[in-house]
């Protein structure tokens, strides 16, 4: 073991003499550190979001109500004049009530005041404009736990009248409280469930709305996961929505992308271990290698070892560097943020630092393997430019090839190639570009062309000439 350890610190001293492995671990420090000083400049002058918001919570309707005038369009115009003359913004939680009361079918069918309002005996109209003109949000919700059969629904608004949390006349103010938000995802998905078709909707949804749940029932602000409402379109064309995007901008908002430096590195670990063999031999220094008392296998293991380590290595620094660079950009709140997601019904709950160390360590195994692979291309060529060409062209368009037998020519071979098998964190999630491709076969897949890349590497060193 002293021999193994010897050899292994004389391969770390020989790359660390480089200067272009040392250009490699300042390069991942500026690229992890400046990652979040890019997210934060990007926040900044990204006017689509402010542009957003000014639309949304505005209640001046001078140009809609100037269009309806034009369109002749009286019913719409008293609408519009009431929203305007109430001070009701589109987030406002009047609006729907409006809606109903002003016959406004278009927007306000899919709506829980829509669908409390059906079958009313009563006068509705003049009841929600009670409510409006009284700002009586109680009330509102007193109502509607009469006209709602729907536990889940009911569940909601026991919480809000239990907990006091009065709904957001503005949800994009800096003091809005995010239950609100988080209680509308939860309305909002239980209403899409009972309005889907395929079992597989339904699934997302409830498992969406379960998500909700949790961060309420354990008081959790931020969920790295996301949780605002944006919408999608499933594979047989319908609606579907989906929690997505961080709420509000924190370090988690950088500090969840360095994940995408993986890759960059895994470039930089290619040039080391497509350069670690072939070098030797192209340089003539293998052969003082091989004259000390160490066997061909013993070499070819010290030198593999250093080059995964020193991946792993830049990976744990770029972690350290994003953490602090997000910190000094964003600050310290919301640093107990976790990561939620609830998949067929079953929740996962986990510390934010831990999830993205996670997403780290799956992201690695791509990296490792294209790693081997260069370092087995550098076993058998002299050329250290080839192993490393090779190297990083397979890493940057073996998944694409890919994905074009798939999508252009529907070859289903593709799936017992590696490029369809290293991203452990889609699979993981069920997002597969074939179909019944499971985490088992992924793991398989890969455990074959590693032991494939390694025995070619052990053969290339153990039995070349020099």
């Amino acid at each position: 073991m002293s021999k193994f350890m010897g050899l292994l610190k004389n391969e770390y001293i020989k790359q660390l003499k480089k200067k272009s492995t040392l250009f490699i671990f300042v390069l991942v420090a500026v690229f992890a550190f400046g990652l979040a000083g890019l997210v934060k400049l990007t926040l900044l002058i990204d006017g689509d979001l402010d542009e957003t918001k000014s639309r949304f919570t505005s209640y001046n309707y001078t140009d809609e109500i100037e269009a309806a005038k034009e369109n002749k369009n009286d019913k719409h115009l008293e609408y519009l004049t009431y929203l305007q003359d109430n001070k009701i913004n589109i987030t406002n939680w009047k609006v729907e009530l409006a809606q109903v009361k002003f016959d406004e079918e278009l927007y306000s069918k899919t709506s829980l005041a829509y669908r409390a309002s059906e079958g009313y005996d009563g006068d509705i109209k003049t009841l929600y404009g009670g409510f409006i003109e009284n700002n009586d949000w109680k009330g509102y919700y007193e109502f509607l736990k009469t006209r709602i059969d729907n536990e889940d629904l009911i569940w909601a608004i026991d919480y809000r009248l239990d907990k006091d949390i009065a709904p957001e006349e503005n949800s994009y103010a800096d003091d809005a409280d995010w239950r609100n938000s988080v209680l509308d995802t939860y309305v909002e998905c239980m209403m899409q469930k009972e309005a889907s078709f395929s079992d597989q909707q339904k699934q997302a949804y409830e498992d969406e709305a379960l998500t909700a749940k949790y961060r309420l029932e354990n008081d959790i602000t931020v969920n790295i996961a996301g949780s605002s409402l944006t919408e999608m379109v499933s594979e047989d064309g319908g609606a579907q929505y989906e929690t997505g995007g961080i709420e509000k901008q924190t370090l988690w908002n950088s500090f969840t992308s360095s994940t995408s430096v993986v890759s960059f590195i895994g470039m930089l670990i290619i040039v080391i271990a497509g350069g670690i063999i072939a070098s030797e031999f192209s340089n003539g220094t293998i052969k003082f290698l091989l004259i000390n008392p160490r066997t061909r296998g013993k070499i070819l293991i010290s030198k593999y070892v250093t080059v995964i380590s020193i991946g792993y290595i830049m990976m744990i620094l770029c972690y350290i560097f994003s953490l602090i660079s997000s910190i000094i950009f964003f600050g310290t709140s919301d640093m107990g943020a976790m990561y939620i997601k609830t998949s067929a019904g079953v929740t996962k709950a986990v510390s934010g630092f831990t999830y993205i160390f996670e997403q780290y360590m799956l992201s690695s195994v791509y990296v490792v393997v294209m790693a081997t692979f260069a370092f087995a291309i550098s076993s058998v060529v002299k050329s250290s430019s080839l192993a490393i060409g090779l190297g990083i062209f397979a890493m940057s368009m073996g998944e694409n090839a890919v994905q074009i037998l798939k999508m252009a020519f529907n070859v289903d071979a593709g799936r017992y190639t590696i490029f369809a098998n290293s991203n452990l964190q889609t699979i993981a999630q069920g997002q597969t570009l074939f179909p019944g491709q499971t985490l088992g076969f992924a793991i398989a897949v890969i455990v074959i062309h590693m032991a494939v890349f390694l025995l070619t590497a052990w053969d290339g060193f153990v039995r070349r000439d020099v």
